[in-house]
């Protein structure tokens, strides 16, 4: 469980930074440095206007034990014993990254990047590209040279034209490979590459050569914008249209010529099934129904009281098949509770329509298995679908909670009784939203006995959950149960007492699958409490999360286009 919380925590911060990390307030039409992402690159993050990480670390509050913890070095030094130059090598540049992140003082002194950087990460064909602004060359440079000391393995210095780069060469991971670190025009490029392509192709890598074709002369980044309504703070995408290209042609991208340099003896039979022209049919028509993902970002703060910063990461759609579907699945989540910042210390909330689960996947399913197509390895799949049909296992789930439209936990606070190891004090509140709750409540009575004797309130009135079940009475709480038109609400404690009289006067609608709010410093101050009581001491990842003021949001749903996961943070210094 602890270890379980950890992750989670440390996730949840990961997915925040990542999205803080490529998001600005600046149009990417003005940003130069698109002139050297290719346009047919298959991925690619741009944050376009300086975020500043230092604060951005500080605020996260996160100890080397979050970070680097015991497991994970004794980990580490095992792969490193027995590993080769280049794995040593890795194992060096991630544990040296993972120091520098829990001394944001020392940051910049210890990787060259500017304390507030832009940054961009991309492919170019096969060869992946990361870039920031950097404030201190030397710095930048002892970073990676650190890592070669400790690894065994020899940089050179190399010269592109004038520019003179470095090269660490790990060909006893793959024959040919290395990395390429530069430091030009006031950006830091670090490049995966191989000896095995061209001079050409190196020079686009490191930012040296302009593809004739890119984003910025392109205007794929404004028609995404336009088409998705995507924040112009910062934007990514994954593309399976260049995807589809490089497996099914040799020539199609950049991505395509490069993978061909892998397969010296020609291409192996599983993957020369996907060359013929009916693959190629049929993989360019499922790309364009399903173009990949596409993500935005934007920062609301950013100044000496912290930060707060919200994202989205979209799977858009062509089919109107699968997105009628997704959208008739989706149930309804309390307004509150919908993916942001939110007063309680910890909030969960799941809606589906229950009713809508069987016919809306059915729909989808026979929308896939009816597909024409003509790709040998795609029909394969099809029929393997066909044969594993799950509409019986949904039937069944349909008929046990039919009605049922949505759930939610809000937990605002607890308190332990130390002595007896019992709840003195509670917060929190519980719901059920049902075309018919009364139907609800009888068919679980049906399956779960326990029940069999208890009986709803009158509409809008609140009993004591205590008179028709005895022993909560053992809790000393005040917990009610009331009915309000289709939501069948479960609390205690002042606060969400008037949190359900809110939710009760809300109406059934479909907004949402999934939203999910955590306040860390609450959280966590809530579960020292029951280490206290256990009489053990709190694990220092954990206790240092009491130092992260931190509050976290993230909803999924489905929106005109297709499934988005939507994210909000705020930090405080």
């Amino acid at each position: 469980m602890r270890k379980t919380l950890i992750a989670a925590a440390i996730v949840a911060a990961g997915v925040a930074g990542y999205l803080a990390l490529n998001q600005s307030s600046t149009s990417p039409s003005s940003f130069t440095e698109l002139d050297y992402v290719p346009a047919d690159t298959a991925l690619f993050s741009g944050q376009f206007t300086a975020l500043d990480i230092v604060s951005y670390l500080k605020s996260l509050g996160m100890s080397p034990a979050q970070y680097n913890s015991d497991e994970m070095q004794q980990a580490m030094a095992a792969l490193s014993e027995n590993g080769s130059p280049a794995l040593k090598f890795a194992i060096a540049l991630f544990q040296d990254y993972l120091t520098v992140l829990t001394s944001p003082e020392t940051f910049v002194a210890n990787t060259g990047i500017m304390a507030k950087t832009r940054s961009l990460s991309y492919l170019v064909g096969a060869a992946p590209v990361v870039r920031f602004e950097v404030s201190d060359a030397l710095a930048f440079q002892a970073f990676f040279e650190r890592a070669a000391t400790q690894s065994g393995v020899v940089s050179e210095q190399r010269q592109l034209g004038e520019h003179s780069y470095q090269a660490y060469p790990l060909g006893d991971a793959m024959p040919g490979l290395e990395l390429l670190v530069s430091i030009d025009r006031g950006w830091g490029t670090v490049v995966l590459h191989n000896t095995q392509l061209s001079a050409e192709h190196r020079a686009q890598s490191l930012a040296q050569s302009k593809p004739a074709q890119n984003l910025g002369n392109s205007q794929k980044l404004t028609e995404m914008s336009k088409k998705y309504q995507l924040h112009q703070d910062g934007i990514g995408f994954l593309s399976t249209e260049q995807l589809a290209l490089a497996l099914t042609t040799t020539d199609g991208n950049q991505l395509a010529k490069d993978l061909q340099l892998t397969f010296t003896d020609g291409l192996p039979a599983a993957l020369e099934v996907w060359h013929s022209d009916a693959c190629r049919t049929d993989a360019a028509m499922l790309a364009k129904t399903w173009p990949g993902l596409v993500m935005d970002a934007k920062i609301a703060q950013q100044d000496n009281s912290g930060l707060h910063m919200s994202g989205t990461m979209l799977w858009p759609t062509e089919s109107k098949i699968a997105l009628e579907g997704m959208q008739s699945m989706q149930g309804f989540i309390p307004s509150s509770l919908t993916g942001g910042i939110h007063p309680s210390m910890f909030y969960l909330a799941m809606g589906t329509e229950i009713s809508q689960l069987t016919p809306a996947i059915s729909k989808m399913w026979a929308g896939m298995t009816d597909l024409t197509l003509s790709c040998e390895p795609l029909v394969a799949i099809q029929e393997q679908m066909k044969a594993q049909n799950p509409m019986m296992m949904l039937a069944m789930a349909g008929m046990a909670a039919n009605g049922l439209q949505g759930a939610s936990v809000t937990i605002n606070g607890f308190s332990i009784d130390m002595n007896t190891g019992q709840p003195k004090a509670a917060d929190a509140l519980v719901t059920l939203s049902a075309d018919n709750p009364q139907t609800l409540l009888a068919n679980a009575k049906a399956m779960l006995p326990p029940l069999a004797n208890i009986t709803l309130p009158a509409d809008d009135e609140d009993i004591a959950v205590a008179d028709i079940f005895p022993p909560v009475a053992m809790l000393n709480l005040d917990v009610r149960l009331k009915l309000s038109g289709n939501h069948l609400l479960l609390y205690v404690g002042d606060k969400a007492t008037a949190q359900a009289q809110v939710i009760a006067k809300e109406a059934l609608k479909k907004n949402g699958m999934i939203a999910f709010g955590m306040d860390y410093q609450q959280f966590f101050a809530a579960l020292g409490e029951m280490f206290a009581m256990s009489g053990q001491p709190m694990p220092a990842e954990l206790e240092s999360m009491l130092q992260s003021d931190m509050k976290i949001g993230m909803s999924v749903g489905v929106n005109e286009h297709g499934v988005v996961i939507s994210t909000e943070m705020k930090l405080a210094d």
